[in-house]
Parts: structure tokens; C-alpha cells; sequence
């Protein structure tokens, strides 16, 4: 067995971590020397095995080691009464990592799923609306993920790997904070509530918003919005545990155009 790991945090996404639990997965009740025998080159593993047990990742009873979490397969599933059914968009959270079985068809689904993004600020009720894959940290020279302005910021607060076009904006305004960088999007954005075309002189972070196709250069000095305005709402559902999350985003599947919506004051 191989797993996935969803969801990771700054254990989860260790290569130790990662290894340790494909060895134990494939060994049953460990004990500590064999560990240190078969992991010889690992540097600190006493202190990092502590902090998997800590969290709850690694159980450790009796001197011997085995896995803490949960992993899906695809037995678990009630695959006829999930078969071809969609629901309508909404944003699905689930915090704690979530590990399921690699080949298997929950993995593929996931993969396959959409997720629905939004990026509000402080300044101003603008809220910029996206979607993209659900597994859009998975491979950076996939073109077919949809590219979004959340998908940045994320990747690069996270240190992942990115894309070319994530490669270049990064040129353009670095490991910028947000808040900052949505201040003046959004400012620029409510311009065209009142007008389709707007004059704007050289600017990062223009040019960053023309780059996500959220607006586009019609002259030397003007735009117009590509994203329309919509009073859309997608609603977001927070799970309490790692199943019902799961069959609620394989059924995340109805792509729907990115948008600019304003919350209430």
C-alpha cells in the first residue's frame, strides 16, 4: 500500500513523515531500533518520531510503533449511491490531513473534483471568485489546472512548487502579503463598476490581474474586466470529519466561470 496525504501541515509534508508511514503501514507494532536500523541516515529521528506522536500521527504502546490515523480505500464508499451525482458548488473545508490509499478510485475522483476559492480583504467588500482543480499543488507543469490568483498565494505561504506563470508573477511581486497586494487589485477592480474601460498607468499588480485573464489590455493605457460582477453566492461547508468531507467534494464537479461578488457592509 501507498498513501496520499490531503491536507498537510507542516508534519505531514516531511520526507520522513512521508516514509515512516509507507515502513509502517507495511510493518505491524515496530519496535524503535528496528527504525533506527532501517531509517540509519535520518538525522534527529528521535525528535521528529516525538513530534508524529504528539500530534497524534504516530501511536506509540508497549515500546512499538504503529500508524495514528485513519486510511481510506475504496470498500468504504457506497459507490452506487455516489455514481454521476453532482451538487451544486460550494467552498468544502476540512482542516486535519486526510490520508487515502494512492491508485485507488477516491484518489482519482479527488483529483478530478473542483475547488471553489475566495479571496476577500480588509479594505473593501470586493471578493474575487475562482476555480481549480483540487489537486492544483500536485503537479506545477500540469496547463490544465485552472490558474489562480488563490492558488499563488497559497503555494508561495506554503513553499510549493510553482507553475511557469506562478514562476513569473513571483518576478513580479514575490512572496508579497495578500492583504497588500488585494488592497490595490480590488481598489482598481471597483473602477469598473461605474465604467468597462479604465485608464491605469504601469502597475505590478495590474499587470498581475492581466496575467490571471481577470482583466485585459485593450490600448497602451486602458482595460476592460474579463471577471463580471455577480451577485453569486457560493456557500462553504466546514466538515467535522475526513469521510463526509471526502463524499461531499468528489461530487464537486460543476465548473462554473470565475466572478467579483461584494459582501454586505
Amino acid at each position: 500500500m501507498t498513501i496520499k496525504v490531503y491536507n498537510e501541515n507542516r508534519l505531514t509534508c516531511q520526507p520522513f513523515f512521508k516514509a515512516l508511514i509507507e515502513y509502517l503501514a507495511k510493518h505491524d507494532e515496530v519496535m524503535l531500533r528496528q527504525i533506527h536500523k532501517d531509517f540509519a541516515d535520518v538525522k534527529n529521528i528521535d525528535r521528529q518520531i516525538d513530534s508524529f506522536i504528539a500530534a497524534g500521527l504516530i501511536l506509540r504502546s508497549d515500546k512499538r510503533y504503529s500508524l495514528g490515523f485513519h486510511i481510506f480505500n475504496d470498500s468504504e464508499f457506497d459507490w452506487e449511491t455516489l455514481k454521476d451525482k453532482i451538487t451544486e458548488p460550494q467552498k468544502n473545508s476540512y482542516e486535519a490531513p486526510i490520508f487515502v490509499e494512492k491508485a485507488s478510485r477516491i484518489e482519482k475522483l479527488l483529483a478530478q473534483s473542483m475547488l471553489y476559492q475566495a479571496l476577500p480583504n480588509q479594505t473593501n467588500q470586493v471578493i474575487l471568485n475562482f476555480m481549480t482543480s483540487f489537486s492544483y499543488k500536485e503537479d506545477p507543469q500540469n496547463t490544465e489546472i485552472p490558474q489562480t490568483l488563490a492558488n499563488y498565494f497559497d503555494k508561495v505561504a506554503k513553499n510549493l512548487p510553482l507553475t511557469p506563470l506562478e514562476k513569473e508573477v513571483y518576478q513580479m511581486i514575490g512572496d508579497v502579503d495578500p492583504e497588500y497586494a488585494l488592497k490595490y487589485m480590488t481598489t482598481f477592480l471597483l473602477k469598473f463598476m461605474r465604467k468597462e474601460v479604465v485608464k491605469s498607468k504601469p502597475d505590478i499588480f495590474v499587470n498581475v490581474m492581466e496575467k490571471y485573464k481577470v482583466i485585459e489590455k485593450i490600448s497602451e493605457k486602458e482595460y476592460k474586466y474579463l471577471l463580471k460582477f455577480s451577485e453569486q453566492v457560493i456557500p462553504e461547508q466546514k466538515f467535522t470529519d475526513a469521510k463526509s468531507f471526502i463524499i461531499a467534494q468528489i461530487q464537486q464537479t460543476k465548473a462554473i466561470e470565475p466572478f467579483i461578488s461584494l459582501r454586505d457592509k
